[in-house]
């Protein structure tokens, strides 16, 4: 194991050499229009040319990041552990196209299989109902997705949508509360708030109460879940240990602090993770972080120059802390 952990760690360093540094990202927000932001990506190599609207550097972003996950799956074959926890960000990547999928079947509309790309091998034809969908994706984690959110009983599609979005936590917790030590550490560092974030913001928009969390507490999800107003959401989460850190606005911009404190911190752990032992297979886990986390600001920072959001606004929705 040491000497295929040994490997994975090596190839994991490759692609986090290939992520997001602080001063780049300094750099990037300097730039006068989302165009000479992507000017710069390209001289980085991030991107292969400047497209002509934001929608195509979206896509563009989108399927560098895939294709670097795709990569680091495909290479960390020889240990499971790391293939699953790539696969997880895989499937968090892809997830707009089962979304796609389920909201087609869900509204009995007219799809098209020729939108889809990562799911257009298992997808021949558009489902005529959840089951056919679930038998088309049988054996793959978008199936076991399905599956695990279909046995909750979504009452409507926000639901069951929902539910496939917090199986990618669900996925990767059942995956770290099967390690011991350093090992466990290192993942709970990346997925602690995201835990507690995807719960609580589960039972606080769909009444749906899980038991994955990391600092808080059994009775803050269950009444979370029960919660009736925006102010009973606002006083669960005022009792939590992340309340000094919360803007408790209104309910939907304390949940929005929450999750940047989570890709706060997730980015620390997986850039921590890195200092190490080189030993550690979980470091696929930092890497798949990075990759994950420099998609999501890189496509925040380019709507953000277009809508012209104030700079110091723009810097706090990023995962990095920027002074």
């Amino acid at each position: 194991m040491s000497s295929a952990a040994a490997y994975i760690s090596s190839v994991s360093r490759l692609f986090k050499a290939k992520t997001l540094s602080r001063g780049l990202v300094n750099e990037l927000l300097s730039s006068k229009d989302w165009k000479e932001f992507m000017s710069v990506l390209k001289e980085r190599g991030f991107v292969s040319e400047v497209p002509d609207s934001i929608t195509v550097a979206e896509l563009m972003l989108k399927k560098r990041a895939l294709s670097l996950l795709e990569q680091l799956r495909d290479l960390s074959v020889s240990v499971k552990l790391a293939k699953d926890i790539v696969s997880a960000y895989v499937y968090r990547v892809t997830l707009d196209e089962l979304t796609y999928l389920t909201s087609i079947v869900w509204n009995k509309l007219q799809g098209d299989v020729n939108l889809l790309t990562t799911l257009r091998s298992h997808i021949d034809q558009m489902p005529a109902s959840m089951e056919e969908l679930q038998s088309m994706l049988k054996g793959t984690i978008y199936g076991d997705a399905l599956s695990f959110a279909s046995s909750k009983s979504p009452k409507d599609l926000s639901q069951l949508n929902s539910l496939l979005e917090y199986y990618y936590i669900h996925f990767l917790s059942n995956i770290v509360e099967g390690l011991k030590g350093d090992w466990k550490a290192a993942a709970n560092n990346i997925l602690c708030g995201y835990k507690d974030y995807y719960s609580l913001s589960l039972a606080a928009r769909q009444k749906i109460s899980m038991d994955v969390r990391c600092n808080v507490s059994e009775d803050d999800i269950r009444d979370m879940a029960n919660s009736r107003s925006q102010e009973d959401v606002i006083n669960v989460l005022r009792r939590t240990v992340y309340s000094k850190s919360i803007d408790f606005t209104n309910m939907y911009t304390a949940l929005t602090s929450l999750y940047r404190l989570a890709i706060n911190r997730a980015r620390t752990g997986a850039v921590s993770i890195f200092m190490g032992s080189p030993f550690n297979p979980v470091v696929a886990m930092g890497a798949a972080e990075l990759i994950k986390l420099d998609t999501e600001d890189v496509i925040r920072m380019i709507n953000g120059l277009k809508l012209r959001v104030p700079l110091d606004r723009l810097k706090q929705s990023l995962s990095f802390e920027l002074l």
